[in-house]
This record gives structure tokens, C-alpha cells and sequence, in this order.
């Protein structure tokens, strides 16, 4: 660790303890206090739930969804109790829970659900949840627990997409505040908003999912996931949502420490903008993928049973719609097609990372030690982690990006769809876009997997995305934390954790 990096975490471990000891002292947490990091804070974080600078995870702490997730990540009630659709898919009418309030102790009801929805999909917002709910033309209230959602076409898997972690409901009327002085439904209310000092929520007695366990969680920033992982050894911290394989090793400690292991949906990719030269031609974007020998860089990247290999799909094992192809390494195969593609003496490329979140910079470097003999020479380049999402993602020609869990329906429309405004690899393919319609709204089960199946080979032909794993989800925190069921983040109850 640099000194300057280490001099930085202890600065603001000292304030954290600081600020903990003004709420009542650094064990305050004996008494029901819960010590989350948010780490490597730039901030400027919003808690606008639809905007792309979202704070994540403290929005679903403040925020409910129409619905929720189980473990297995199947849709279930949550501030909806019910979700029907016509015969074609094209019109959803929802039905609400009766008696939420909101934190002010307003009622929650349908006019908050339109208000919501239509600024997540109003193209002048932006938001980039526009990519997965852009499919609906008119949300409109018929009493005050009944909403009809009317889709510009068919969508089987509409409850999925309303389980997205930012499809939030929010208070009608409530734009210009929410993002500094959030009020919503969910177990937790906003007392301190402070991404670059020390965030604290307090408990809602009256959530209608039964009063929260904790009476408060304290989020301080930490610079990164190494600095996260030293805080939750020294016992500054009581809770890592998310580290490494090889990192719960310094866990072992099973009188301090509990680790959880749940096979997870999340991904890094090296992405390759096609938009820009040499990854406009896909020739060259197949060779840099198929160089690679998939289950290798898993291992030296996540360690030993820390992930499965992916074929380039970003849906995860666990989803019915999921391609499981075959993707072997074939060094001779990419140096046919970078030969066909005008490099027959092989091609330099530079890749931009950065050790904002665990596995960016080993991708990069186990990468480039596998490529070497097809020809490709990497140049790795650290950007600093500070303004990474902002001045290096969807900026360089080739990047590392991390994305956590979501359905095929949602990941697929997200990531590589022509409008999505996270589209990290510029694909604008009209050809791709209509396979992803005819899908979604393809009323045969068995049907609809074969086409999510076909889309995702199509991805591995033709995308700039390398997305070489699936990550085992494991989960770190002190045997004083209970309550937390071995499942992935999105289906988490905060309402059922407790500190003892």
C-alpha cells in the first residue's frame, strides 16, 4: 500500500471514530448500531434513486420497489401485493398495499407510482433505468391502490425489470429535494447525508414490513475495498457486503468473523468500444476474446472456486434464459483473424483500470500474461480511483467495468441495447435491438429461453464486451451481525439485521 493511500485511510478512520463518538461512542454499535463503509466515495453521490450517480446500497435503505427478490431472485410483493397482465403481455395492472406511509407520515399510493415511473422514463431525465422501462408509454392511476402500466409491446418479464434495485418508489412531487433530503418508505430514514464523511440513517418504527432491529447504521467513507477489508478487521466497520475469494481468507477467524459464500450474477468485463479503431472491425474484437483461457484468469483472478467462466454473457448461471457456450481458448484462431483483420505481426492495445473495486487491475494483468501468445500486446494504464467512473468508463477506447447481479431481461437491454445510456461499448446494432423485442415479447416459455439463448450467442460473435466470469458472492462481517441470510444483496431485509 503507497504511504500516501495509507496515510489517507487513517485520516479518515480517525473521523469516522470521531463522528461515532459524537452519536454515542465507538462501541455504540453493542447497541444496535450497524458500521457499513461506502467505499471510495467521489462524493458527489445523489440519492436520486434514478439518477446515474445513484448512492448505492444507502437508496434501498431509504427506498422501496414495487417489488422485491428472493434468494433465488424470482419476483415477490413488496409495495405491490400483485401483478397482472392482458393476453398479450402489452398492458400490467398492479395492485398496491394498503396503509404504507411515507417517512413525513404521508400516505404512499398510485399517484407516487405514476409520478415515479414517469420520471424514470422521461428521455429528458435520462435516467439510465430509461433503458429497461423505455418500453412503457402511459402508467396511469385508476384508484388510489391500482396502477395499469401500457408497454409499447409485449413484456413477459415486466415484473423482473420492476425489481431492478433503483426502480424505487418516491413521493409525487419530490424531484428537486430526493437527492438531498430523501424521503421515502423503506425501514431506514435519512439523518446525515455526508458521502465523503460519515452517512447516518435512523430506524423507521413504522416500516410495514414489521420496525427495523437496528436503531441506526453509520456509513463512513473508506478509500477502497483493501482499506474496507483492514476496517472490518481492526473493528472499525461491522459489515463487507462484497469482497473477494481470496480475500475472506483473512476472515478464518470464525469467533470474530462469519463469511458467506452465494454464487452471484456479478461480472468485470474489459470492454472494447467498437465505435473506435482497432475494435471497430469484429475480427479483431473475437480475437481478443477467444486468446483467452477462460477458467485460468478465474482462477488467478478470483481465486480457486471464486467464480465460473462466462462465454461473454452477462447473464448469470442461475437464470433460466442463460447460453452456456463453449468458449475455449484458440490462440491460433485469433491470430487468423487479426492477420484477416490487417495485423499478421499482432496488435497493441492499451487497457484502462484502476483498484477501485477488487479484481480491476489482476483482470488486466492476467489478461495481458494470457494474450501474449496471440500476438497481443497490453499496455495496462491506472487511472486514478477517485474519478475513474467519470473520466475513464465509456471514455477510453478499452476499459475494466464491474456490474452486479441483474435478470437477462434487464442486463441484456442495459448494457448492450443501441439507447441505453449505459451501453459501455457503443454497440448500435438495429439487428440486435429487434432480437431483444421479439423475445421480450414472445408469450411461449420455452420459446422466449430459446431466443435469450440466440441473443447471447450473437453477443459472444459480435460484442466488445470480454466479461470472462460470474463471481462467487462472498460476504464478510463480525459475529456480532445477525439476521443476514446468505442471498444475494438486492433480496437482503435490512429490517432483519441486528447487532448484538
Amino acid at each position: 500500500m503507497h504511504v500516501s493511500k495509507r496515510l489517507r485511510i487513517v485520516a479518515i478512520l480517525v473521523a469516522c471514530a470521531s463522528v461515532l463518538a459524537a452519536c454515542g461512542g465507538s462501541n455504540s454499535s453493542t447497541g444496535g448500531v450497524l458500521r457499513l463503509p461506502n467505499i471510495g466515495s467521489t462524493g458527489s453521490e445523489t440519492m436520486d434513486p434514478y439518477d446515474g450517480n445513484r448512492f448505492w446500497p444507502t437508496i434501498n435503505l431509504v427506498f422501496d420497489r414495487l417489488i422485491g427478490v428472493d434468494k433465488d431472485f424470482r419476483p415477490i410483493p413488496e409495495l405491490a401485493t400483485k401483478w397482472v397482465p392482458n393476453d398479450d403481455l402489452t398492458q400490467w395492472t398492479l395492485t398496491l398495499r394498503e396503509g404504507v406511509k411515507f417517512h413525513d407520515g404521508s400516505d404512499f399510493d398510485s399517484a407516487d407510482v405514476v409520478y415515479s415511473i414517469k420520471r424514470m422514463i422521461d428521455p429528458g431525465f435520462d435516467s439510465p433505468i430509461l433503458a429497461i422501462l423505455g418500453i412503457i408509454t402511459d402508467v396511469v392511476a385508476i384508484d388510489p391502490l391500482t396502477v395499469k402500466l401500457t408497454l409499447a409491446i409485449g413484456e413477459a418479464d415486466l415484473p423482473a425489470l420492476l425489481a431492478d434495485y433503483r426502480v424505487l418508489m418516491t413521493q409525487e412531487g419530490s424531484a428537486d429535494s430526493i437527492g438531498t433530503a430523501p424521503i421515502g418508505t423503506g425501514p431506514f430514514k435519512m439523518q446525515t447525508l455526508d458521502p465523503e464523511g460519515v452517512t447516518v440513517l435512523v430506524a423507521n418504527a413504522d416500516y410495514f414490513l414489521g420496525a427495523p432491529k437496528l436503531s441506526r447504521i453509520e456509513m463512513p467513507n473508506i478509500a477502497d475495498a483493501e482499506a474496507a477489508k483492514q476496517a472490518l478487521m481492526g473493528g472499525q466497520v461491522d459489515l463487507l457486503l462484497t469482497i473477494d475469494a481470496k480475500g475472506a481468507r483473512l476472515f478464518d477467524d470464525s469467533k470474530k468473523f462469519t463469511v458467506q459464500y452465494i454464487s452471484s450474477g456479478d461480472w468485470n468485463a474489459i470492454d472494447f468500444s467498437i465505435d473506435k479503431k482497432p475494435f471497430d472491425d469484429p475480427r479483431v474484437r473475437k480475437a481478443l476474446r477467444i486468446a483467452v483461457d477462460r477458467q485460468a484468469l478465474t482462477d488467478i483472478v478470483l481465486g480457486p472456486n471464486g467464480g465460473k467462466p462466462s462465454c461473454d454473457t452477462p447473464v448469470w448461471s442461475g437464470d433460466p434464459y442463460r447460453w452456456d457456450g463453449k468458449c475455449a481458448q484458440d490462440i491460433e484462431g485469433a491470430k487468423k483473424l487479426l492477420a484477416e483483420a490487417g495485423y499478421p505481426n499482432g496488435i497493441d492495445i492499451e487497457i484502462f483500470t484502476s483498484d477501485l473495486e477488487e479484481h480491476m487491475v489482476e483482470l488486466v494483468e492476467a489478461y495481458q500474461e494470457q494474450v501474449k501468445a496471440a500476438g497481443i500486446r497490453v499496455k495496462l494504464t491506472m487511472a486514478d480511483a477517485s474519478g475513474y467512473w467519470d473520466d475513464v468508463w465509456m471514455k477510453e477506447p478499452a476499459f475494466v467495468t464491474s456490474w452486479g447481479q441483474r435478470p437477462a431481461v434487464q442486463v441484456l437491454n442495459e448494457v448492450f441495447r443501441s439507447t441505453a445510456a449505459w451501453n459501455e461499448t457503443a454497440m448500435k446494432d438495429p439487428a440486435f435491438d429487434k432480437m431483444l423485442d421479439d423475445a421480450r415479447s414472445t408469450l411461449n416459455r420455452d420459446d422466449r429461453i430459446e431466443k435469450y439463448k440466440a441473443i447471447q450467442q450473437y453477443l459472444f460473435e459480435n460484442s466488445g464486451a470480454f466479461i470472462p466470469y460470474h463471481k462467487t458472492f462472498v460476504r464478510a462481517m463480525s459475529t456480532r451481525v445477525k439476521g443476514i441470510d446468505p442471498i444475494v444483496i438486492d433480496a437482503v431485509r435490512w429490517e432483519k439485521i441486528s447487532v448484538g
